[in-house]
């Protein structure tokens, strides 16, 4: 004690503490009270409080732009659809009717007729619709999968306009006769009105002025607006 004593200045409170923890053990041990248990040491963790939840990204929730949802029949097939390159395919009724209107008018009219390279062929006027085209080569896989019936061919090898707009058909049988004259690049059909059909290097494009519907069509592409 005299060794604590002579320390210069005031002893700490903690010290204190530990000098009194001391003294009461050498009281308790000199009466024998040797069986009380040890305390158990008590071990603090700190740990990081949690974080917010991170707010799901509106990706996550949200379909893509632009992906297109399984139409559960034939009538809900949208009457805009672009499938293939699409290389110098109009995508409008405006562009395609300038096109139109910039051709040169065929010779001579007729309801029918082919592509120059003779892979399209197409009729204006038919009993079923106001214009179609078909592929011979190059037909291609539906966007949606109400367009194919599930009894029939699994591609579209037809595009057929009518008074609802342009439709692609997943067709078995053809137009092709064999005879049909050849519309040559840069031409359109003599009448323009209000069907008509222009033969480009890289589609033949068919439009309808009442409606403003119309497509384009070429090897492995469709676009119908």
């Amino acid at each position: 004690m005299s060794t604590l004593h002579g320390r210069r200045g005031r002893m700490p409170s903690r010290a204190l503490l530990v000098v009194a923890a001391l003294s009461a053990m050498a009281l308790l041990t000199g009466c024998g009270a040797t069986d009380i248990p040890t305390p158990r040491r008590t071990v603090t963790v700190f740990v990081d409080a949690p974080g917010a939840t991170p707010a799901p990204s509106p990706s996550a929730s949200r379909p893509a732009v632009g992906t297109m949802q399984p139409a559960d029949s034939a009538s809900s097939v949208p009457t805009a659809l672009a499938v293939g390159r699409q290389r110098g395919a109009p995508h409008s009724y405006a562009e395609a009717r300038a096109r139109l209107e910039a051709a040169s008018p065929a010779a001579a009219a007729t309801d029918r007729f082919r592509s120059p390279t003779g892979n399209i062929v197409c009729t204006i006027g038919g009993s079923s619709s106001l214009a179609a085209c078909e592929v011979k080569k190059g037909r291609i896989d539906p966007p949606l999968p109400s367009i194919c019936p599930p009894d029939g061919p699994k591609d579209v090898g037809r595009i057929e306009l009518d008074a609802s707009g342009a439709v692609p058909v997943c067709n078995s049988d053809t137009l092709r006769e064999g005879d049909e004259p050849q519309l040559p690049y840069g031409s359109r059909t003599a009448s323009a009105d209000p069907v008509g059909c222009v033969s480009e290097e890289f589609g033949v494009t068919c439009v309808d002025a009442s409606t403003q519907h119309g497509f384009f069509l070429a090897r492995d592409t469709f676009v119908t607006f």
